[in-house]
């Protein structure tokens, strides 16, 4: 039961949710009825929700979800390999909790009227997010709730720690182009976060295929 003790991030987690969320609630009635619930690769609005859903949803995310995968593990058949990266794992999780904080108080803050282009930051906040992720995944061990997931990392531990320690470099620099394509042109910007999501995403499920082979060979 000790893995599940209440941890400092989880106290920051908790306040960082609530200071967003109240921050969103105290200028509520200032706000326009419908809010940005989704942005392109671009920063630009795809979508519009009524505001009370995009708080709602984003402080979900910001707050309770954060928090609820300290329990969620539980369920994971690999449970006490969380042991091994308990460091990694709080870690990640207040990255997440400080990226949707992060999207809601711009979101509310773009919705009474700052100039400035919200889109577009939270993308650097996403970009931010994968740095961070990156930093902390070779920590990572074998599970089937966080991390690389693909079918040969899952059936061999060692895959996975190789995939892991490859991918945590290619999410780094994934995220460093992302924030580098936020606030470019949009041809350059288009082209610069499409790179990033296949140097964070199909590089390390291919490079785990790769090493699957010679290990089983």
């Amino acid at each position: 039961m000790n893995d599940f003790r209440w941890k400092w991030q989880d106290t920051l987690i908790v306040i960082l949710g609530v200071l967003s969320v109240g921050y969103a609630l105290l200028h509520y009635g200032q706000l326009p009825e419908q809010l940005p619930a989704q942005f392109s690769i671009t920063g630009e609005v795809n979508t519009y929700w009524s505001k009370g859903s995009v708080i709602a949803l984003t402080g979900f995310l910001g707050l309770v979800f954060p928090i609820g995968m300290q329990f969620i593990r539980r369920i994971d058949p690999k449970k006490d390999n969380y042991r091994k990266f308990e460091n990694a794992y709080k870690m990640i999780r207040l990255a997440m909790a400080v990226l949707f904080d992060t999207m809601l108080v711009l979101i509310v803050a773009q919705g009474l009227g700052h100039e400035f282009h919200a889109g577009k930051a939270a993308m650097a906040a996403v970009g931010l997010l994968f740095v961070v992720i990156g930093n902390f995944m070779p920590q990572i061990r074998d599970n089937y709730l966080t991390g690389i997931r693909t079918p040969w990392t899952l059936a061999n531990p060692e895959v996975w720690r190789k995939t892991h320690r490859f991918s945590g470099f290619m999410w780094m620099l994934g995220g460093l182009l992302i924030i580098l394509g936020a606030f470019m042109p949009q041809a350059l910007s288009i082209s610069l976060i499409v790179a990033a999501l296949l140097i964070a995403v199909v590089i390390p499920y291919v490079y785990s295929w790769f090493i699957s082979r010679g290990i089983n060979a």
